[in-house]
């Protein structure tokens, strides 16, 4: 039996995955393990997955391959959407110990205490959440999993499955644990946000969490990481208007195409229409929120007239930023058969104007708050050598400013002074 004391562990993809990580990190500490230090080998590896286009499976491999080269003595485990998807081939990679399925994630841990640490007896089972978000200064916090939808581009519905939503009262738990351990600022996250509930016949349920969290002691932001424009109702849009400085402004709200032609071919459950109404609301309702997207390049069928379409909403939406996506081909979705797939030169030509249109709003964004004063958590230093704290303020801009390390992980007003490259730069605000 091996003698297992160090541990290893690394994620791809989105914030469901890292929460999933942190909860993997607490499991196993709890098994008398510890994260090995930078630069050290470990004993146990375990590689968190995604598996949402064909790229991230391959990024998936690689990741094993060079841990393998780095530390070929330790056990690796593989986990999350890629082990889903694509069992048998990470199973046949060198090194490999075991995958486990998204279903089967819950009993990694225990697991490990059986199989490599040779436990016996009852066995300590996957921690029901988390007490740090380690290497972060805000903390994801996962409320569901799962999908109902079932976009012509999306495997992710058949790799997570149904809606799963988290219980109340062990969400708001674990925000306590997460303000007693120093976090000030929290996101939730999920599949699909807004169907929190959906599962336990309780439309309500994500109204009332975020109410309950707004009494917490302590914490002072909390955000949604992303949500469908159709779900952003008005009680949604009254609350955070209640409550501006702990609600951060900031949707995200995944447009995908700005083309009805396309939505349709997506089953995208919206069209132009609908999502100009929604923006438009927040936007009147709402103090300059950002809004961020994120957009499907060279979708199947695809013609230039629909791009044109694309790009001219994009633009007249004015979005803080996009993540733009060039489409590539998932196995086992629809969209795989559909005809008349993008030529690559094509796809990277649109892109490229998609990119360059990105640039040109995210920087008006900024400039809206030069000679403004924002809130900003700060996470670190920029440049050491230059000595500026960066962070990000409460509608997601990046903020640069020069201050003392006693202002690490602290929530502090900034005016801003110019609008630099990605990022602002400002001066810290002295309260008398």
């Amino acid at each position: 039996m091996p003698n297992l004391r160090t541990f290893r562990l690394h994620h791809l993809g989105c914030k469901v995955n890292q929460y999933e990580t942190q909860l993997l990190r607490e499991g196993l500490e709890s098994l008398g393990m510890h994260a090995a230090p930078d630069g050290a080998g470990s004993d146990l590896f375990v590689l968190n997955t995604c598996s949402v286009t064909e790229h991230s499976g391959t990024k998936s491999r690689h990741a094993l391959r060079h841990q393998q080269r780095l530390n070929p003595n330790a056990e690796m485990l593989v986990t999350g959407c890629y082990a889903e998807s694509d069992r048998e081939r990470v199973e046949e990679i060198e090194g490999v110990t075991r995958a486990f399925g998204n279903k089967e994630k819950q009993g990694l841990v225990p697991w490990v205490a059986r199989e490599l640490l040779g436990m016996e007896g009852e066995l300590p089972e996957m921690p029901k959440g988390i007490s740090e978000f380690a290497g972060h200064t805000r903390a994801f916090v996962k409320i569901q999993d799962g999908c109902r939808d079932h976009c012509t581009f999306c495997i992710i519905p058949a790799l997570r499955g149904d809606v799963q939503s988290r219980g109340e009262e062990e969400i708001i738990e674990e925000l306590l644990r997460l303000v007693d351990s120093g976090y000030k600022e929290v996101v939730f996250t999920g599949i699909h946000l807004g169907y929190y509930g959906f599962d336990r016949q309780d439309p309500e349920a994500m109204m009332r969490l975020l109410r309950r969290t707004r009494e917490i002691p302590g914490l002072r932001h909390a955000k949604l990481s992303s949500v469908e424009v159709h779900e952003i109702s008005d009680e949604l849009i009254d609350l955070f208007a209640e409550s501006p400085d702990f609600f951060l402004p900031h949707f995200h709200l995944p447009l995908q195409a700005g083309c009805d032609a396309t939505l349709k071919r997506m089953r995208r459950r919206y069209n132009v229409d609908r999502f100009r109404r929604s923006v438009a609301q927040l936007r009147e309702r709402l103090d300059r929120p950002a809004i961020t997207t994120d957009v499907i390049v060279g979708f199947p069928g695809e013609s230039r007239g629909d791009f044109e379409d694309s790009y001219r909403f994009c633009e007249e939406m004015n979005f803080a930023k996009m993540h733009i996506f060039p489409y590539s081909v998932r196995r086992g979705t629809l969209a795989e058969t559909m005809p008349d797939h993008v030529p690559h030169e094509v796809l990277a030509q649109n892109k490229r104007l998609l990119a360059d249109l990105d640039d040109a709003m995210a920087s008006e964004f900024r400039e809206l708050w030069v000679g403004s004063e924002v809130p900003a958590l700060i996470e670190g230093r920029r440049n050491p050598q230059t000595g500026q704290l960066t962070g990000l303020s409460d509608r997601f801009v990046r903020v640069d400013f020069d201050g003392g390390d006693e202002l690490m992980n602290e929530i502090i007003p900034i005016r801003v002074k110019n609008n630099g490259v990605d990022r602002v730069l400002g001066q810290r605000v002295l309260r008398t």
